[in-house]
């Protein structure tokens, strides 16, 4: 039990970490905005993303996007956060990282 509770002490807050840029800073190219998968891509993360929205300056919803489509991706991205919000940010963590 007591590995169990240093191992979820030390992978929450990297999790927690690497799910803060994943709209990213960057200015984004209005010739090709953000769609469909990218909108639930930011779904899946965005209950990380609010969180860390408390402490950092990050966004968790890209601007401009492709408009209903985008939304509508985000929708499904956001009710499917919980079960699969775990897995997209063990994905992007590798993405990131590796």
């Amino acid at each position: 039990m007591r590995n169990l509770t240093r191992i979820a002490a030390i992978t929450l807050p990297v999790l927690l970490l690497a799910a803060c840029g994943f709209v990213g800073s960057d200015p984004i190219n209005p010739a090709d905005p953000p769609g469909f998968f990218t909108g639930i891509w930011h779904g899946m993360l965005a209950p990380w993303t609010l969180v860390l929205r408390l402490f950092m300056d990050i966004g968790m919803y890209a601007t401009p996007n492709t408009g209903w489509f985008y939304d509508f991706g985000f929708l499904i991205g956001v009710v499917g956060s919980i079960p699969g919000g775990w897995l997209a940010v063990i994905i992007a963590i590798f993405v990131h990282i590796f």
